[in-house]
């Protein structure tokens, strides 16, 4: 009787870590489904320069946003002191950086109109750089939450956070035809974020204060930072040399063909990227090997981003040829490029998560140094030569960084890769046949044969969609697949 007792609590404890991980996925994911969505009603309805133009004050406030999820936030998550001291401490410190960095911004929002020569960018900058602060509150209120083992109430609040971003930014673009209803969707996201968070959250810092502790969270977030602006670089160094040596219309091209493929594997690289910082956060205050946890990340990611990889490659013609104006398509290639970037890009996605845990952030700032200078030198080479040359040179660095990264989590940071390897190998054959069958599908016209392209487009994904979950029964037994990293 205690036998089946034991079993029927250990089933329900499963299946409630099965349920809360999957809600945790879907609250994370579904911040990129958002952004994805709002990029496809500018295409729809904002001309190439018009898109071009938020696109490269986007890039700007990225920059800042780096602030706010790295360095500080993942202090809290990994630190090993008091909670209150850690949180409040951290605090007056996430605060004035992000104010700090949006006052700068604001200075040069109009000296960079100049340089870019691109018209109403001033405003854009200004309008978001002025909301940033609230941003970071919305930040730090999360990873307390974290911290705190309140993991459904955060993730409950991200999820409301994402479906109030969505809808409103939808209904502001149907309605609104401009660049500024880009700009007044991001208020609406960050508005109902700090409402939710700051006070649903019931997070409230104190008036205390530790200098020793905030030293040490320097020393901590310094690598981090410096890492993250390298890595911002070797990211968004092509839209920057696109601004100045093209038109926003170039840059908005450019821009349209990399979100159309990275909006949809950020939707899984971003979830299991915040993830990965609080798993083996948590492995580390407890003195856990981190190798396993690594090779879950690194083929369930690798599998998961390597089959979106595929439905883009295959599939994205059709789809702006169906839903966008035809000065999209010459976005094609980059799409093609970009998406085969995010399984790339595993290892890139792993080394900061992993460092930070193992308390080596000054690493990850070697590795981004280096990486950001290579990708560079790249992008500054092939720039000339047009916008696909540009976006298949950085796919290719990012495939190096990957393995970059691997040997420096062996060699500097002592966690065995091997696992990871592995995983990450037999992901990408998986996803790989799962392109191939895709194309097949796609083809051999089998599946809606004779009815309307918009018909047939759908049809072919949702034969997809089933062919994927095939592929990810036969990861999760090759053990290639874990559910056990869509957890928080």
């Amino acid at each position: 009787m205690n036998t089946a007792i034991l079993s029927h609590n250990a089933l329900s404890y499963a299946r409630s870590r099965g349920g809360l991980a999957l809600f945790a996925f879907t609250a994370r994911a579904l911040e990129q489904f958002s952004t994805l969505v709002m990029t496809l009603l500018a295409a729809r309805f904002l001309i190439p320069a018009e898109f071009g133009i938020f696109s490269l004050a986007n890039v700007f406030i990225i920059l800042i946003q780096a602030l706010t999820y790295t360095g500080i936030f993942q202090f809290i998550l990994a630190s090993k002191g008091e909670d209150p001291e850690v949180i409040s401490t951290s605090f007056w410190m996430i605060l004035p950086l992000v104010g700090g960095a949006s006052a700068l911004l604001i200075l040069l929002a109009y000296p960079l109109e100049i340089l870019f020569e691109a018209p109403d960018l001033a405003l854009v900058l200004i309008l978001l750089a002025l909301v940033q602060p609230a941003a970071a509150l919305v930040a730090w209120s999360s990873a307390t939450l974290l911290r705190r083992k309140e993991v459904t109430r955060n993730f409950r609040f991200v999820f409301l956070e994402n479906l109030a971003a969505l809808v409103s930014g939808g209904l502001l673009l149907w309605y609104w035809h401009s660049l500024f209803a880009l700009v007044a969707a991001r208020y609406a996201r960050i508005a109902f974020g700090t409402v939710l968070f700051i006070f649903g959250g019931r997070t409230w810092p104190r008036l205390e204060f530790s200098a020793s502790l905030a030293k040490r969270a320097l020393t901590f977030s310094s690598s981090l930072y410096g890492s993250r602006f390298l890595a911002f670089l070797s990211r968004y160094a092509a839209d920057l040399l696109l601004g100045l040596f093209h038109s926003p219309a170039t840059l908005g091209l450019y821009r349209f063909g990399n979100r159309i493929a990275t909006g949809a594997t950020d939707v899984l690289t971003q979830p299991m990227s915040n993830f990965a910082s609080t798993q083996l956060g948590s492995a580390a205050r407890h003195d856990r090997d981190l190798s396993p946890m690594l090779a879950q990340f690194s083929g369930t990611t690798a599998l998961l981003t390597g089959m979106v990889g595929a439905v883009i490659i295959v599939f994205s013609g059709d789809l702006i040829s169906l839903l966008f104006q035809p000065s999209y398509l010459a976005a094609l290639v980059v799409s093609y490029a970009m998406g085969l970037r995010g399984i790339a890009g595993i290892g890139q996605m792993l080394i900061e998560p992993t460092f930070a845990a193992l308390d080596r952030t000054h690493w990850v700032m070697i590795y981004n140094f280096v990486t950001a200078i290579a990708s560079i030198v790249a992008m500054a080479a092939a720039a000339p030569f047009g916008i696909e040359i540009l976006a298949w040179s950085q796919t290719a660095m990012v495939l190096l960084s990957t393995m970059w990264a691997f040997h420096l989590i062996r060699w500097k940071g002592g966690v065995q890769i091997g696992p990871a390897l592995r995983n990450f190998v037999i992901a990408s054959l998986l996803a790989l046949a799962f392109g191939v069958m895709i194309y097949a599908l796609r083809q051999g016209g089998l599946v809606m044969l004779g009815f309307s392209a918009s018909i047939t487009l759908v049809g072919n994904l949702l034969v997809s969609a089933l062919l994927g979950l095939a592929t990810l029964v036969i990861g999760a037994h090759l053990r290639a697949f874990s559910l056990e990293t869509f957890s928080g």
